[in-house]
């Protein structure tokens, strides 16, 4: 009989406890930072006269997911570049364009999530992204051999994440710009919360209930941009937890670095307003002892895949 009643106590207890839980997870949405001028500002002046129009391809679940691509005649290298977070294929496009002017050809695609492809703020299940990126290869660019990879801050992360990833192989290097490693990195500034801003109370709350969280709650956005009003229409405003969880390193991103074989490089701005230039090495250095660190005078986050000073840098490392 005793028995039996600590049984129901017990069970009274986790009922209360996954209550509360859930009560925090529906009650903690993330709210919006305001514009961050530095971030914003770039992307105002851009000028978008001749941007290509979208192209698809089909995903393996059957979605039709969006890309660009600047074809250069007798190009001497392919690249894909990934977009940064909240932004799609058009925030690449004055790198792309300068990358086309020195006979290389350009892929951006809108990964899901993003612009054009799938629902704005999520997808389906965490490995998704890495899913996509693999379709691309093969049907976008029809496997195509020596092409470099090229990620920009989130998308800088998620080129790690698929650098020391089992499909590493399916290009022959990469490049991370001002790279996002996580929140809690000795490379991420204080104000990194001026561009995005969490939802720990919900993020903790879905992560304590393990696959059965992902499953229920996957969905409900964890993270909240300062995104511009005048630009709002290429962002996308909110993640949801699956897209945070998926569009960036592992959260071991130490077991990315040491599981990546290809070449990385890492490029930041000397002046960038979310991550610290000094501290990549020696994150890096800890993992992958070979990556190279390159820190670019005279810009900071954007302004290094807008400004010609970050252009010509990368331009020049990708020649290398």
């Amino acid at each position: 009989m005793k028995v039996a009643m600590w049984v129901w106590v017990l069970v009274g207890i986790i009922i209360i406890i996954c209550a509360g839980i859930t009560a925090i997870i529906a009650l903690s949405s993330p709210q919006s930072p305001p514009t961050m001028e530095s971030i914003a500002a770039p992307f105002r002046s851009m000028d978008y006269s001749k941007l290509p129009p979208l192209s698809h391809f089909a995903a393996r679940d059957g979605v039709k997911l969006a890309y660009r691509f600047y074809i250069a005649p007798q190009p001497k290298q392919t690249v894909v570049l990934i977009h940064g977070s909240s932004a799609g294929s058009t925030s690449m496009h004055a790198l792309a364009q300068y990358l086309q002017g020195q006979s290389i050809t350009v892929y951006v695609p809108d990964m899901r999530g993003h612009g054009e492809s799938g629902r704005k703020g999520d997808i389906t299940y965490v490995g998704q992204l890495e899913d996509d990126l693999e379709d691309f290869v093969n049907q976008a660019l029809k496997g195509k051999q020596g092409v470099i990879l090229v990620g920009f801050s989130a998308g800088g992360g998620f080129a790690l994440r698929f650098a020391g990833s089992s499909r590493q192989n399916l290009f022959n290097r990469y490049i991370l710009l001002a790279p996002f490693i996580r929140y809690d990195a000795p490379t991420t500034r204080p104000n990194n919360s001026q561009w995005a801003n969490a939802s720990v109370p919900r993020i903790i709350g879905i992560s304590l209930l393990g696959s059965l969280g992902e499953k229920l709650f996957g969905q409900l956005p964890v993270l909240a941009f300062a995104i511009d009003p005048k630009t709002a229409q290429y962002q996308t405003a909110t993640y949801s937890y699956r897209l945070w969880s998926n569009f960036g390193p592992h959260y071991n991103y130490k077991a990315d670095m040491k599981a990546a074989k290809q070449p990385i490089t890492v490029m930041i701005g000397k002046d960038d307003e979310l991550f610290y230039p000094q501290k990549y090495l020696p994150v890096f250095a800890a993992s992958q002892p070979h990556a190279e660190i390159t820190i670019v005078p005279d810009v900071g986050h954007i302004t290094l895949i807008s400004d010609k000073a970050g252009l010509k840098a990368i331009a020049e490392q990708l020649s290398h």
